[in-house]
């Protein structure tokens, strides 16, 4: 029941403090489908099919509470793509956190670490997660 209310205090979060990327500035990417998205994000960087990386939070339309980290990337026309969903990008809305610099590509994980430590510390309570025994692992 608490996993829930934390889900809940993070999607109000980001809902309350993030960019919603519109659905029409989306187009088709190629659907790796593991997960993996933050480094599928810096490969299409370095093959040169993307522009910038963001990391963002994917909030599923269906189930409000199933809400993921994600890296997505943007092209040069400022079209954002989804190079792990493909086209399931259509049944997410994006919330751009942070534009992923290029002197943290190297080092992704841990900026992926970092936001989910952050989001997951700043909306529960530390005595509740230890008492239920929630990690951060729920997004």
């Amino acid at each position: 029941m608490y996993k829930k209310k934390i889900l809940s205090n993070i999607r109000n979060y980001c809902i309350a403090n993030y960019h919603l990327i519109n659905q029409s500035d989306m187009v088709l990417g190629d659907i790796s489908y593991n997960y993996e998205c933050h480094l599928n994000a810096i490969q299409k960087i370095k093959e040169g099919k993307a522009s910038k990386v963001f990391a963002c939070i994917a909030i599923d339309k269906n189930d409000s509470n199933s809400i993921v980290i994600h890296f997505i990337n943007q092209l040069e026309n400022g079209k954002y793509i989804d190079h792990t969903w493909g086209w399931l990008y259509e049944f997410y809305s994006y919330y751009i956190i942070k534009e992923v610099n290029s002197n943290e590509f190297n080092t992704i994980s841990t900026v992926l670490s970092s936001i989910r430590s952050t989001l997951f510390n700043s909306n529960s309570n530390w005595l509740l997660r230890k008492l239920f025994r929630i990690k951060s692992n729920i997004i």
